[in-house]
């Protein structure tokens, strides 16, 4: 089933700025030698001018070459994209347009771009169901020159009539319709995952040393999966089920040492949140400088020492853990658009114990 939004106000765009799917259309912005919105996978890329002294373009340089954008497009934006560029493509270079659905490394449609000289190109590119972000990828093949300029992708509702794109069934935390759009076979579970890929059921059998609970997302644009995960998960790691923590406790979607009924604790202490941050782990009387040397701990402020030995916890707004912004979901706090990555931020110990 294809899901059309009707666009009527950029307030009502989701994964988008304003309707437009791509960062820096224009190639304005450049880190040092390389492009900062778009990913240089192979080859060698240059800034050089266009038709336009003021406009510049970028130089697909060598032959074999490809710069590729991870766009959080999605499903409940539209079915419809058109893309745009103006390009100066000699008859020696081939050049691209690789359609990635999902962004998941499957290219599922291939458009060409065509010999010209700065001439404006559009392609429709409809797409069918649903679909968790998309990846455009510039591919250019050939010794000829190829350089691109103004590239935009952007929602629009006049694809009807064209043949649509049909992604590959999706990884585990992709959007769904129903279980055949995903890699599992399961479409939804529960109230937190409907309508997103998941990998198993509470009642999925797992494996020795595996349960039904919280995986690692693969990607920014798709959500944090349930999936076949392991147990024995230190405290302040992600879980769905106490069955995948040491501690035997998950405390509002991180393993804990108590619960907010005070489970856990010694007569007289509060179970109370760790990190101010969400998805944070749970521990008796946390931040209060008491806990013994060996005791569970996410701070330095738990402990009597004012050191608590451990992994650095990054993590992004929607609690999972990260190495960068890039691992992030799209747009969210500290944003200024829905393509921008949301922050990775430290706010914790994991796997803390008191010295």
């Amino acid at each position: 089933m294809k899901r059309l939004v009707v666009l009527l106000a950029c307030s009502q765009i989701g994964a988008t700025d304003c309707g437009n799917a791509v960062r820096d259309p224009g190639f304005d912005l450049w880190c040092g030698a390389n492009l900062c919105a778009w990913k240089l996978e192979r080859g060698d890329v240059a800034k050089v001018a266009t038709w336009n002294e003021g406009d510049p373009g970028v130089e697909l340089v060598g032959d074999d070459v490809a710069i590729e954008q991870l766009s959080p497009v999605d499903s409940y934006d539209g079915a419809c994209l058109e893309f745009d560029l103006i390009a100066d493509v000699e008859t020696t270079a081939q050049v691209d347009l690789n359609i990635d659905v999902d962004g998941d490394g499957t290219v599922e449609h291939t458009e060409r771009v065509p010999t010209s000289n700065w001439k404006p190109i559009s392609f429709l590119l409809p797409i069918d169901g649903s679909y968790s972000g998309v990846r455009f990828e510039l591919a250019k093949q050939g010794s000829g020159r190829a350089v691109l300029a103004n590239i935009g992708a952007k929602i629009v509702d006049h694809c009807d009539g064209l043949d649509p794109i049909v992604p590959a069934p999706a990884p585990d935390g992709a959007a769904c319709d129903d279980a055949s759009d995903c890699r599992s076979g399961i479409c939804g579970a529960g109230t937190l995952f409907a309508n997103r890929c998941v990998g198993c059921t509470g009642a999925t059998s797992c494996g020795s040393g595996m349960t039904c609970g919280i995986g690692e997302p693969l990607s920014p644009v798709y959500s944090i999966p349930l999936e076949c995960a392991p147990t024995g998960k230190p405290l302040g790691d992600n879980c769905y089920f106490d069955a995948e923590c040491a501690s035997g406790i998950c405390t509002t979607g991180a393993c804990s040492t108590c619960r907010q009924d005070n489970t856990g604790c010694a007569a007289g202490e509060t179970c109370g949140a760790a990190w101010f941050a969400s998805h944070t782990p749970y521990l008796c009387n946390p931040g209060s400088h008491t806990r013994a040397a060996g005791a569970p701990c996410a701070t330095d402020d738990d402990c009597a020492s004012a050191l608590c030995a451990g992994d650095a916890r990054m993590q992004c707004s929607d609690g999972r853990a990260c190495a960068s912004a890039a691992n992030c979901p799209f747009g969210g706090p500290g944003t200024d658009n829905g393509l921008q990555n949301g922050p990775c931020d430290t706010v914790g110990v994991q796997g803390g114990s008191c010295q």
